[in-house]
């Protein structure tokens, strides 16, 4: 099936990794942190108490000593909130214009981060706990804008970790043969900063690489919507819409699992696999008005061609993507996502479409 979308949002590609030196939302700890410390989390999450006081001993006080020597501390980092990290605290507090009682609570939170953020770079290895939809802050900054640099999406780096900046994670987890479930750990982090970026591709469309992309989404749900930029995400799986659903499968369960619909899985294939955006995530009538659709006959068929159904060849409701013929068996095979209920598959080519060959 195909979704009409009333808007699309275009974000902008491929931020250099070089915004990474020049302090976009990020900071870096003057001091490393001793290899006994407990591993950083970022100050407002939910696993910090409201008030850090002297005595406590974790990884929200390794993160609020990060952030001290960030503003002229020389605080050994080992995680203890002791006598040393009180002084730091109230000579900040008193230079921030806020009661200095040593105690780290929702104001000198807010202050530390905003004096961190204007400070430098953030290191996800060291700085940053796990990250996940609902995390903000300088750590998600600079998260989004490496995930920009592995073309992984196309991020507005603000800081908040939403649906966009989950579905690039995705993405690149998926690409480096990760556990593909939105979480930045260690392995994630690690890939970020061991990989080296892969150029888009240009000039002719490698089919091969279209495919290689289509096959990465096999097992990932059919969304009604899913991967159209509906909330600013680059393709790939995203949440969908629940507007014009009419699947038998109810409560309508497209607006809270992320997926593909058809022409999402196409668009997907030949963004990762050709770096073109078909239709710059429209349905499939939309995609088939893109100037990157030459028309052909289906005896022209190759590895890599669509094929739309609908009532001509510009009114179409479903696409799927031909794979060529299977070695194993001789059959020819597409790749298709289907309708609500079942998953990315590799079946056997249906036809009677139309037809198109997708060029640079």
């Amino acid at each position: 099936m195909s979704t009409l979308l009333p808007t699309r949002r275009r974000l902008s590609l491929g931020l250099a990794l070089a915004a990474l030196l020049t302090g976009v939302g990020a900071y870096t700890a003057a001091a490393a942190p001793a290899t006994t410390a407990p591993s950083p989390i970022p100050l407002t999450s939910p696993s910090c108490p409201a008030n850090l006081v002297q005595g406590e001993a974790d990884g929200c006080v390794t993160q609020l000593q990060l952030e001290l020597n960030l503003t002229g501390a020389r605080l050994t980092v080992d995680g203890q909130f002791g006598p040393a990290t009180g002084t730091a605290v109230r000579t900040f507090q008193a230079a921030h214009a806020l009661t200095a009682d040593g105690i780290v609570g929702p104001a000198t939170k807010s202050a530390l981060d905003a004096a961190a953020a204007a400070s430098g770079t953030v290191d996800l290895r060291t700085q940053c706990g796990d990250l996940q939809t609902g995390a903000t802050g300088p750590c998600v900054s600079t998260l989004q804008t490496m995930l920009n640099t592995f073309h992984a999406g196309r991020l507005t780096v603000d800081g908040q970790f939403g649906p966009a900046t989950d579905t690039a994670v995705r993405n690149f987890q998926a690409a480096h043969a990760l556990t593909v479930n939105g979480v930045v750990g260690t392995a994630v982090k690690n890939a970020l900063y061991t990989s080296t970026p892969a150029p888009l591709p240009s000039g002719d469309v490698d089919p091969t690489k279209v495919l290689n992309a289509a096959k990465s989404y096999l097992g990932v749900p059919y969304v009604w919507g899913g991967g159209h930029s509906l909330r600013g995400e680059g393709p790939g799986p995203s949440l969908g819409t629940c507007d014009g659903y009419t699947g038998s499968i109810q409560p309508c369960p497209a607006n809270t699992t992320a997926g593909l619909d058809c022409s999402g899985l196409v668009r997907a294939a030949f963004w990762f696999g050709a770096g073109i955006d078909l239709a710059g995530g429209g349905d499939t009538t939309e995609q088939t008005l893109d100037r990157h659709l030459i028309p052909i006959t289906e005896s022209q068929r190759r590895p890599g061609d669509v094929e739309y159904f609908g009532t001509d060849a510009h009114n179409t409701t479903h696409v799927v993507l031909y794979a060529g013929t299977d070695p194993a068996t001789g059959a020819d095979m597409m790749y298709e996502a289907k309708e609500t209920g079942t998953n990315v598959h590799y079946v056997g080519l249906r036809t009677g479409g139309y037809w198109y060959h997708v060029t640079a």
